[in-house]
């Protein structure tokens, strides 16, 4: 019987990428743990990802959810989980997307029927290893997106009374007040 792809992986690509690196060693080797099961998860929904994947020079996390933003982002955040940056985690999945492709081509055959055909006879372990929340974020991906409909309106003219002018009234009512205050001022100071 051929091993879980989940042991292969931990051994053949955790093992090589985390173990050149000098911090965060337990944290990313977690990352990678509960990245993997949602990586072949992927490819036993989309088996055309494993040859779209292999033709891309560096495939990466944003390829494998099929460019999707919104999704990457929720998967980062769900495999950081608080213990390593968002960004560190997104470099560490990066690197081992390539190197596990190159596993998974190593131990079954270089062609995706074999790899996929792999997968499924390890399908009910690979299943039962998926994080909780991962069918809340890779459900985003079936999501459609609803493209907005503008709406045009033909610009409807407003009849508006003519502009009222304003009154020079003001500042001569306060001219008189102003010249009768004076002249009262005056008269009380004689």
């Amino acid at each position: 019987m051929s091993i879980n792809p989940m042991e292969l992986l931990k051994q053949k690509v955790s093992s090589v990428i985390v173990n050149d690196q000098t911090c965060l060693v337990n944290e990313k080797n977690d990352v990678l743990s509960r990245f993997y099961p949602v990586f072949l998860h992927r490819f036993l929904e989309k088996p055309e990802l494993v040859d779209q994947l292999k033709e891309k020079l560096t495939p990466s996390v944003f390829d494998l959810l099929e460019e999707n933003e919104r999704v990457k982002n929720a998967l980062l955040l769900r495999l950081a989980a608080g213990k390593v940056s968002v960004a560190e985690a997104e470099l560490t999945l990066n690197r081992a997307i390539p190197k596990s492709l190159a596993v998974l081509s190593n131990e079954v055959g270089n062609d995706a029927i074999s790899i996929i055909h792999y997968l499924r006879e390890h399908k009910q372990s690979i299943n039962a290893l998926l994080p909780n929340w991962s069918d809340e974020v890779l459900s985003l991906l079936k999501e459609v997106a609803v493209p907005v409909q503008s709406i045009h309106e033909e610009p409807v003219e407003l009849d508006l009374p003519p502009a009222k002018k304003p009154y020079r009234f003001f500042p001569f009512l306060t001219l008189i007040f102003a010249s009768f205050s004076l002249v009262c001022l005056y008269q009380l100071i004689k």
